[in-house]
């Protein structure tokens, strides 16, 4: 019922934010490419940054659903959204009792950040789901049956192969080993001794190989993916940059106010009666607060994969604090999620149906224009090349260096030009100021702009005849 419960509230959605952004566009172009039998390409140029999950799900919902299209890629994530919140109720469940299941599932598919993010074709959602497995999945092979171990494995290669950043599980990993090494458990001794223990990595490896072999196939290199992951928040942005404490501060607007202080009385609980398993999770959450604080430039989302962990805190604290009231407990656990998730809609609700993608709504109207009066040969140039790509179908070039940018338009038809997009050359918008209200009558230029944002579509040889 819970599961039924979110899905059909996640449903509602799915249209929010007006349109794909940049990176969720990228995805959903590698889906359709892959749905197409066109391989894992854009515009027809294989992609080496982005992880193949995520695309191969959107891929298997456009072939189940007949087509591509918004909503049909993200409701993919909704999925992966319910698939986080099983994993969560499965291992609550499992170490302590329903009703702390049914509390960690309900915290964390009501905290904010997991609510707003589950309408985006992004990658948070379905790493949130194998990460927070593979650690999990860890922590019973150390402390329950070894066995445990080649499922932490294999949902750990299906992390990876959603988010490279699942590289953390070394660290995580080995912190769990030395804590159980450092509390002398002995069965931990034993089971580190066992040969399921020392094959299980290889479910992961199994799982991650032919990934990599296609990487060094297509490009030379089978960690070039890895790479450019590495390098995207050490680059990004090289004027900007978020305090220390940028995570810890974000904390409160991740979860919501009301599920934080649950949290610091779960954290508080867990130490006064040492619970392994939820000193684990805060133990999981600080490693992976920690590792991303130490980076110039922060984004929340870096760290939505300790939602899971939090939640599981949140629960178990406030449950079996609860327990004494015996028969009244439940109610007073009803009581308290229903005013958790009035306060959840009241924050996230605002941010679904007022935020909208860069460029929304005259960016897409113009691309839905260009994909309606082009025929599907034409190529297009614009800085914002999977947007442009996924919503017109047609084949996209980004914008070359000023000095051969003349050359260029030779190969193409329509050139886009916009006012949001950072990674436009500074050059592009000049192009703007050589057009002229007879060009507009002529049918070569169609300018769509709304309060925020301008779009404008020219038409290349009117730009050849002017340079």
């Amino acid at each position: 019922m819970l599961l039924l419960a979110f899905g059909a509230l996640y449903a509602t959605s799915l249209d929010a934010y007006g349109m794909l952004g940049w990176d969720e566009s990228e995805y959903a172009s590698l889906a359709r490419s892959v749905a197409r039998g066109q391989g894992f390409t854009i515009s027809g140029k294989p992609n080496s940054l982005r992880p193949p999950v995520l695309p191969l799900a959107g891929a298997a919902s456009i072939l189940v659903c007949g087509g591509a299209s918004d909503r049909v890629v993200r409701s993919a994530n909704l999925v992966f959204a319910l698939l986080a919140l099983v994993v969560v109720y499965g291992f609550a469940v499992r170490h302590y009792d329903r009703a702390t299941g049914l509390m960690a599932a309900s915290a964390l598919g009501l905290s904010r950040t997991f609510w707003v993010s589950t309408p985006q074709f992004m990658a948070e959602i379905p790493f949130m789901a194998f990460f927070s497995a593979a650690v999990l999945f860890f922590y019973s092979g150390v402390y329950e049956e070894a066995r445990y171990f080649r499922w932490s494995w294999l949902c750990w290669g299906l992390a990876l192969l959603t988010r490279y950043t699942a590289m953390l599980f070394a660290p995580l990993g080995a912190g769990i080993v030395l804590v159980a090494l450092l509390t002398g458990d002995e069965g931990a001794r034993a089971r580190f001794l066992s040969w399921r223990f020392v094959l299980a990595p290889m479910a992961g490896v199994l799982v991650v190989t032919p990934w990599f072999i296609r990487e060094q196939l297509t490009f030379g290199d089978a960690l070039i993916g890895v790479k450019q992951s590495s390098m995207q928040l050490q680059v990004y942005m090289p004027g900007v940059s978020m305090p220390w404490y940028f995570y810890v501060d974000s904390i409160p607007r991740m979860l919501l106010v009301p599920l934080t202080l649950m949290l610091l009385v779960g954290a508080g609980w867990a130490v006064w009666k040492r619970d392994r398993l939820a000193l684990h999770c805060l133990l999981v959450v600080a490693g992976i607060v920690s590792w991303f604080s130490c980076y110039r430039y922060k984004e929340v989302r870096m760290i939505t994969s300790t939602l899971p962990f939090m939640a599981v805190v949140v629960a178990a604290g406030t449950t079996q604090l609860l327990a004494p009231l015996r028969r009244w407990r439940a109610p007073v656990l009803v009581a308290l999620m229903l005013a958790v998730g009035a306060v959840s809609y009241v924050q996230s609700r605002p941010v679904l149906e007022t935020v909208v993608s860069l460029g929304y709504p005259s960016f897409r109207q113009a691309l839905d224009f260009a994909r309606g009066h082009t025929p599907p040969s034409a190529v297009l140039m614009g800085a914002s090349r999977p947007q442009i790509y996924w919503y017109t179908d047609r084949q996209v070039e980004d914008f070359p260096d000023e000095a051969a940018f003349t050359s260029a338009l030779e190969h193409v038809d329509w050139v886009v030009v916009v006012n949001f997009e950072r990674g436009q050359k500074a050059y592009v918008r000049d192009l703007v100021k050589r057009l002229t209200r007879a060009d507009e009558q002529a049918g070569d230029v169609y300018v769509f702009r709304d309060a925020r944002f301008l779009t404008v579509l020219i038409r290349a040889e009117l730009l050849r005849r002017r340079l």
